[in-house]
């Protein structure tokens, strides 16, 4: 057999697809893509700004703990329990995604802040451009153009 077929009109085929069929196969493809791959990044986004919440409140939590050890000096306490600032949080590749600051810190009061690492897949993410955590638990956000994106990031 040569891959040939005949047809009821006893001409001749050849095997295989026709132009239109493979244009037709590569559109599907297309937009199958087009509509799986900004959702993709959009879930990865999410996934680096769990991180960094996660990470927000795991240091939120050893400040806690810093202070109840020497409730003299509060959050500017210095012993084993108090987390060191900047950090940073990390992929499972070990890149640097976010770093984590505080600010406003005294006896009594902390900020605590997470920004992306510049260059980092982090980076690109504009909804969460800075995600915060303070002394009392409020939680906000704000995108790269400084408006409130708290309800997405938290």
């Amino acid at each position: 057999m040569t891959g040939q077929s005949t047809t009821p009109t006893g001409v001749s085929r050849a095997g295989g697809f026709t132009l239109i069929e493979l244009l037709i196969a590569v559109v599907v493809v297309t937009l199958l893509l087009a509509i799986a791959i900004p959702s993709y990044r959009e879930q990865t986004r999410k996934g680096y700004r769990s991180l960094a919440t996660t990470a927000l409140m795991d240091r939120a939590a050893r400040l806690e703990r810093c202070a109840a050890l020497d409730p003299v000096n509060g959050f500017l306490a210095a012993n084993t329990a108090c987390p060191t600032f900047p950090s940073s949080v990390v992929d499972e590749g070990g890149s640097a995604l976010w770093t984590i600051a505080i600010s406003n810190r005294a006896a009594i009061t902390y900020t605590l802040q997470a920004t992306p690492v510049g260059g980092s897949p982090a980076a690109g993410d504009t909804t969460c451009a800075t995600i915060q955590i303070t002394h009392t638990g409020a939680r906000t956000a704000t995108n790269s153009g400084g408006g409130n994106s708290t309800t997405q990031c938290w």
